[in-house]
């Protein structure tokens, strides 16, 4: 196996983090339209479903992903290993499981037994073996092998025939992995034709036909979609047919996820299907903290689990000097690197945000602890959520891509946890630059003021705020708005 590469900046790692979590989110967004009259509007994490799932949680789609991302993420995606963690995941009973994986996994004794069954079941069969299953949890496999198609193209049609051992469920599953890694790699939606040009020639033809009718058909041409063309037509068709915002391009996660649901029938795993890409194109950090703070599912995880399991993925297993993202604690690092003591700044505008360092986020007191820098695995003690984000102190633009979506989107989800009742803790590794920055992006949104006098107030009570020059441009980009909201000083019963 070749091994993937290990020098992964973090914009890629935002990606690969994003083709798992973009899965979940996509699930996690169908899971309540699932066999229904098709959505007309926009979709919401609002449960339900077969599974009777609660709001956020993910479904069987994302369950087996993670079978193949847990093993993945030890360096070493071997088939069988996959094979066993999928019966023992069977074996606990999963809420909702396919037709087709269930028959297989259910007569399987063991993991060697699980693709004997598969091809047993596609030779009695061969005209009902190609459903979506083996689609929608391929994911890690492209984060598997990144920089190495042909290991990826083999590792999908491995992986897939486990349950589906239908050459088309293989050939889909190729094809949306090269497509899932070339969107990690080079930012871009050009690797689901370049996956076709890796089958073979017979199979490129009609592959090639049914990607044309996708990007030329209404997406809502592709139901019923369990069969495995027609949910990977549905999910291309949805992206490729959801036009790209010219303001905030990462926004066409959101409306793409949107447009995928409203095809409906199998919509959580078209939208499942379609988030693993989307996620990998945009990054994690375009996916909603609304969301992100939703999410959760078997085995007990929530976001940050999934950005774990994607990024050791993607790096073979292998974390970075701080022991990221394994490790359960990295303050000693930097406590090392950064000389600072622990400190806590109440914002004065609103004493419920206080803002921090990395050496203080471990002991601090609040609802939420918000870290803008990477952290370990172990919970904050004091805080009923934590969430962390992929942002980098640089103040070159393309190390953090959706900078000014992802300012924005925080400085939303601390006003929502704000209106709660909830306290906010918002720190990052020394508590200078993104802390500061994103501490003006908030008090810009709370108080309709402009970015830069936002930033005045934050450094008024915090003087060593200093966000970098690329931060600088973003809150210089955030105008003064019209319909001010009061500060909590202004208000006679603040939560």
């Amino acid at each position: 196996m070749t091994s993937p590469p290990r020098d992964l900046s973090t914009p890629v790692l935002d990606r690969a983090a994003g083709a798992l979590l973009g899965l979940a989110t996509g699930d996690a967004l169908g899971a309540g339209y699932e066999f229904r009259a098709p959505l007309t509007g926009d979709a919401e994490m609002i449960g339900g479903g077969l599974g009777n799932w609660a709001p956020g949680e993910w479904t069987d789609d994302t369950q087996m992903a993670l079978c193949i991302a847990e093993v993945a993420a030890t360096g070493e995606l071997d088939p069988l290993s996959v094979a066993e963690r999928f019966l023992g995941w069977f074996g606990d009973a999963p809420k909702d499981v396919g037709i087709q994986t269930s028959e297989v996994l259910r007569s399987s004794s063991s993991a060697l037994d699980v693709p004997l069954r598969a091809a047993a079941r596609f030779a009695a069969r061969p005209d009902a073996s190609a459903g979506n299953g083996s689609l929608m949890r391929t994911s890690p496999v492209a984060l598997a092998h990144l920089g190495d198609d042909d290991a990826i193209v083999r590792a999908a049609h491995e992986i897939s025939a486990l349950t589906h051992a239908d050459p088309l469920a293989g050939e889909a599953c190729a094809i949306w992995c090269i497509a899932i890694a070339r969107a990690v790699r080079g930012s871009n939606f050009d690797g689901v034709w370049e996956g076709v040009d890796m089958l073979p020639a017979s199979a490129q033809r009609r592959w090639a036909q049914w990607l044309h009718e996708a990007e030329t058909k209404p997406p809502a041409s592709f139901t019923p979609n369990g069969f495995v063309v027609s949910a990977l037509q549905a999910a291309w068709s949805a992206i490729r047919q959801t036009p790209v915002p010219t303001d905030v391009p990462c926004l066409h996660l959101q409306h793409a996820l949107h447009a995928a649901v409203r095809i409906g029938h199998d919509t959580d795993t078209v939208a499942a299907i379609a988030g693993a890409l989307l996620g990998a194109r945009w990054g994690s950090t375009a996916i909603p903290l609304r969301w992100r703070a939703l999410l959760h599912g078997w085995p007990g995880y929530r976001a940050k689990d999934l950005v774990r399991l994607a990024v050791l993925t993607a790096r073979g297993g292998a974390t970075d000097e701080l022991g990221w993202p394994a490790a359960e604690d990295v303050t000693n690092w930097y406590t090392s690197n950064y000389p600072i003591e622990p400190f806590v700044v109440q914002l004065v505008d609103d004493p419920g945000v206080v803002l921090g360092n990395a050496a203080s986020a471990v002991t601090a007191e609040a609802d939420v602890v918000l870290s803008l820098c990477r952290m370990g695995t172990r919970p904050s003690p004091g805080a009923s959520e934590a969430h962390e984000l992929m942002v980098v102190d640089s103040p070159d633009v393309r190390h953090n891509a959706n900078l000014d979506f992802v300012l924005g989107d925080t400085a939303d989800a601390i006003v929502r946890w704000r209106d709660e009742g909830k306290t906010v803790f918002l720190h990052c590794a020394a508590g200078v630059s993104r802390t500061s920055a994103f501490a003006a992006a908030y008090l810009s949104k709370r108080l309709g003021i402009s970015g830069l006098s936002a930033l005045e107030r934050v450094t008024a009570c915090h003087p060593i705020a200093d966000p970098n020059p690329g931060f600088l441009a973003a809150l210089a980009r955030i105008p003064r708005q019209e319909d001010r909201r009061p500060a909590w000083s202004d208000r006679e019963h603040p939560p």
